[in-house]
């Protein structure tokens, strides 16, 4: 247990918070080391001469924010890798480093398109209603219409009325768990997954379980296997880009899981947001088992990520209650920023922004695939991030490391860890955000040089 004892100045109110921040700033200083156990809160309240109950909501509050990690008959834990610190920043303070950590695409700073649609909104002389007016929960119909023929993208075909407007993706999956799940319900996912489904899960206090992959994604045998022992209720999923992995489930996979799914009367929250990268896409699981699934996407990747506009399907006979929760959260998605999407739709600037990202994206991973050609595939679905396992003697821990310390930032798995599981010797490696393409070159190079010359046993040890 480490000898915490955070500096907290009499100014600071309420302490609750002043000692949430101190243990922020703390991790970020590097004080507090990832995996640390933190004091108990009887010894830290004893410390500082606060309340124990002080403690125990600064204590929560980090846990909600994913600072730290409470663990039943263990106590607290500094997370192993918080990925919201570097998602929270899109550009580094340090020009010497090569940030890979983040799985998106952002185009010139300069493009014009968003200064031109603020001036043309400007000159509008209904624009008050998209600010002075409430609006229904589940989004202006013309705005749904819009999202409908842009989930024609993403080859789901869908009646505008089933469609409700988030606040981006994120959103969208708090408000289906929301809807759908109590405290202490069980939620399946793939074995490694997106971050932010197991930081809604502790927000909401579900329980989450992953599940074997193979290369094609979910094993169908697991899924039907952790249905009929575990009373799940609901199962999270990636069907196309998985994140962190990259797989994409064949269309066969895809009607295996379904008919399972169907079969045990599982709802599902299939997250899409890269459902837009692939040429020809394939039918999402909500094609297959529109009954049963929840179809979740947003423009954070394909368009912009300060967008922060999402749509979700529900099935037929839960569109209510998932508007029902939208009206209980946010009462509806700020109008404006659903109108630039719609305008971007129906203009064809979507299409034009989404195929310029799928083009470089294309090129990006030709270059990697390339130049870590001896420890990946050479063939394989165009992604933003690419799974590369680690060649012994490395273990990820200390690959993240010896990368950072060599300039380059990558993803550790246990960033993408369900549960207390083993972590796969593997990262994730991104390919731009806002890097050039030279900068990316530079930084993949740093990356095949490491894992080419793996240091010695000693520098393996952390």
């Amino acid at each position: 247990m480490t000898s915490w004892n955070p500096q907290l100045t009499s100014e600071q109110e309420p302490k609750y918070l002043a000692l949430v921040d101190a243990l922020h700033r703390d991790i970020e200083e590097g004080r507090l080391l990832p995996g640390a156990r933190l004091p108990t809160q009887r010894e830290l309240a004893a410390r500082l001469r606060i309340a124990i109950g002080t403690v125990s909501r600064a204590y929560a509050i980090a846990e909600q924010r994913g600072i730290v990690q409470g663990e039943v008959g263990r106590g607290t834990f500094v997370r192993r890798d918080d990925p919201s610190y570097r998602e929270g920043a899109d550009e580094t303070h340090d020009a010497e480093i090569i940030d890979l950590s983040r799985g998106r695409l952002v185009r010139d700073s300069k493009d014009p398109t968003l200064g031109q649609t603020l001036q043309r909104l400007s000159q509008r002389a209904d624009l008050h209603q998209l600010a002075d007016i409430y609006q229904p929960p589940n989004g202006m119909r013309r705005h749904r219409v819009a999202g409908a023929a842009w989930l024609k993208r993403m080859a789901l075909e869908v009646d505008p009325d089933r469609l409700v407007i988030t606040s981006g993706a994120q959103h969208g999956a708090a408000v289906v768990l929301g809807s759908i799940a109590r405290s202490g319900d069980l939620i399946l996912t793939e074995e490694v997954t997106y971050s932010g489904i197991t930081a809604l899960a502790r927000l909401l206090q579900l329980r989450v379980q992953g599940l074997p992959m193979d290369d094609h994604g979910l094993l169908p045998d697991a899924l039907n296997a952790a249905s009929k022992s575990g009373s799940p209720r609901a199962l999270f999923c990636m069907s196309t880009l998985q994140n962190p992995t990259a797989r994409t489930m064949p269309l066969q996979r895809r009607r295996e899981l379904a008919e399972v799914i169907q079969r045990h009367g599982l709802l599902v929250l299939e997250d899409d947001v890269n459902g837009f990268v692939p040429a020809e896409p394939l039918p999402p699981l909500a094609t297959f088992a529109p009954d049963h699934t929840f179809y979740i996407t947003g423009t954070s990747k394909s368009l912009a990520a300060g967008l922060r506009i999402g749509y979700v399907v529900p099935p037929p006979g839960e569109v209510q209650r998932v508007s029902a929760t939208m009206q209980a959260t946010t009462w509806f998605t700020a109008p404006l920023m659903a109108e630039i999407a719609t305008q971007w739709i129906e203009s064809g600037k979507a299409e034009e922004m989404a195929s310029w990202k799928r083009a470089e994206t294309a090129v990006r991973c030709s270059l990697a695939r390339h130049l870590l050609s001896p420890w990946i595939p050479q063939s394989g679905p165009t992604s933003f991030h690419l799974w590369v396992p680690l060649p012994e003697p490395w273990r990820a821990e200390s690959f993240v490391g010896q990368a950072r310390a060599r300039g380059v930032l990558v993803n550790s798995p246990d960033e993408f860890l369900v549960g207390r599981e083993t972590a796969p010797h593997a990262v994730r490696v991104c390919l731009g955000a806002g890097l050039s393409r030279s900068r990316l070159e530079e930084g993949l190079h740093r990356l095949a040089e490491l894992l080419r010359h793996p240091p010695g046993p000693s520098a393996m040890v952390y």
